[in-house]
């Protein structure tokens, strides 16, 4: 393995896992009394992680298959088919969530976005791990 690949995956792999933690500790509080900005900061913890998934995705897909793809769910869907992680569905819904955070703001139910940061990220976190391993990362 290219040592400058896995050093970029493992970069994007912190930050991805970085997100997932902030996201966490802003739910660990109730949604009634999280103020706006807490909301606001949740919505671009989702943000940052669905871009530190897809530039990791995009590099791996680049690095080791030598396949460059056009949109961020493509590329995880492949991805996650390839190393074996069973995650597509979740990871596909947090690229439309991302795209709905990003372009379409004022559509956002925030309490639902809450609620499903409050469900486990364990698939997330081993699509990760998979993926490092599969690149012999780790």
């Amino acid at each position: 393995m290219d040592k400058a690949l896995c050093l970029a995956l493992l970069q994007k792999a912190s930050e991805a896992k970085s997100a997932v933690a902030a996201a966490l500790r802003i739910t660990s509080r109730s949604y009634d009394k999280l103020t706006d900005e807490e909301i606001w900061a949740l919505r671009y913890q989702l943000i940052v992680l669905v871009e530190a998934l897809a530039s990791l995705c995009m590099k791996l897909a680049r690095g080791e298959w030598g396949v460059v793809y056009t949109t961020y769910r493509e590329c995880l869907l492949e991805a996650d088919r390839r190393v074996g992680a069973g995650c597509g569905e979740t990871l596909g819904a947090l690229v439309g969530l991302r795209n709905l955070l990003v372009h379409r703001y004022f559509q956002v139910d925030d309490r639902r976005v809450y609620d499903a940061v409050k469900k486990d990220f364990k698939c997330v976190l081993d699509f990760l791990e998979k993926a490092l391993s599969h690149a012999s990362c780790v």
